[in-house]
């Protein structure tokens, strides 16, 4: 039997595949209809066996809901079998009286506000949270574990003969800056660059030299992180990138794939939460680099040279923000 039930309004089909496959993929078996409904089975029975044998029901809430008596039906018997219910709410609306009786107390994600992609941690977490202990994932860290864990893992090891960080994935050496080091080298360089030939030629040259880095970088891990030229070897081949330069220190990476067969298309979106080299203070655009790092990336991960990527949102323009977004896609 499965871990969560997903229910959702035809209009959410979408929200909840996605949300489906980024839970499996962590670990967390889904029930979703009519995926799981096998031929011969009567519908209506089906999903009140899952129902009752799930750890959590996971509503994805559009404002159809309010419309749906399939939906207002689930709830109901989520609610008589004293099910944990779990609404995530993908548009901003007001809920029927039927279904605020049902879900006006319940904890829910309010995940309308940007790309469903940023809210998919929350979403995990608080499926984490709602499952019964014996339903939870093997694999997940127990809470006062894993600060200790967190305290015990590295990625560079250090060499005190030699004075030398080592990467033990490669055996080369490595080296450590603080950020506002980093950030007044690398400004000075670009004032200096701009004076000579102009501040849109600088970016462009930090921009190639951050495309170069990111095309040397993943041409050395990219045949080491085979997982198939397809959607989940895809989402998983950049989880792993995005999972190594989070754990060096790069800032908080995120990344999601959509690969369209049958249309042949791939596009995505990556986020990176406080990168290292945002020149906050004197805003001078030295985080082209970034840029060119990321599309030099993922044309390699992709195996194309054909990936335009496009800046949605910089904390240089924000003043609260700090987050750099990306999309991209073949052209």
């Amino acid at each position: 039997m499965k871990k969560v039930f997903i229910s959702y309004p035809f209009s959410a089909k979408e929200q909840a595949l996605a949300i489906t496959e980024y839970l499996e993929k962590n670990g967390i078996d889904c029930f979703i209809a009519p995926r799981d409904i096998r031929g011969g089975k009567t519908y209506a029975s089906v999903l009140m066996s899952e129902i009752e044998s799930c750890g959590i029901v996971l509503l994805v809430a559009s404002e159809a809901i309010n419309e749906s008596e399939h939906v207002l039906n689930e709830v109901e018997a989520i609610t008589n079998k004293k099910k944990n219910i779990l609404p995530v709410f993908v548009e901003n609306f007001e809920l029927s009286d039927e279904l605020r009786y049902y879900l006006g107390r319940k904890h829910w994600v309010s995940a309308y506000h940007d790309d469903l992609v940023c809210y998919y941690d929350e979403i995990y977490n608080a499926v984490i949270e709602g499952l019964p202990a014996d339903k939870r994932p093997q694999t997940i860290a127990e809470p006062e574990k894993i600060e200790e864990a967190a305290n015990k893992t590295t990625v560079f090891e250090y060499d005190s003969e030699r004075g030398v960080m080592i990467n033990p994935d490669d055996h080369q050496r490595n080296v450590s800056f603080r950020t506002d080091t980093f950030i007044n080298m690398m400004g000075g360089i670009f004032e200096k660059v701009k004076v000579l030939v102009g501040e849109t030629e600088a970016q462009q040259i930090f921009y190639e030299s951050g495309y170069n880095s990111g095309k040397n970088f993943a041409e050395r891990i990219n045949d080491k992180w085979d997982t198939g030229f397809n959607a989940k070897g895809l989402q998983l081949k950049f989880d792993k990138w995005c999972r190594f330069d989070s754990a060096v220190g790069w800032g908080k990476f995120k990344a999601m794939v959509n690969f369209d067969e049958e249309k042949d298309t791939i596009n995505g979106t990556i986020r990176i939460n406080e990168a290292f080299i945002v020149d906050n203070k004197n805003k001078r655009k030295i985080c082209a680099f970034i840029k060119g790092y990321c599309t030099g990336v993922v044309e390699i991960l992709l195996n194309s040279s054909d990936v335009e990527l496009n800046c949605r949102k910089c904390p240089l323009v924000s003043r609260l923000g700090t987050e750099c977004v990306f999309d991209f896609e073949l052209k």
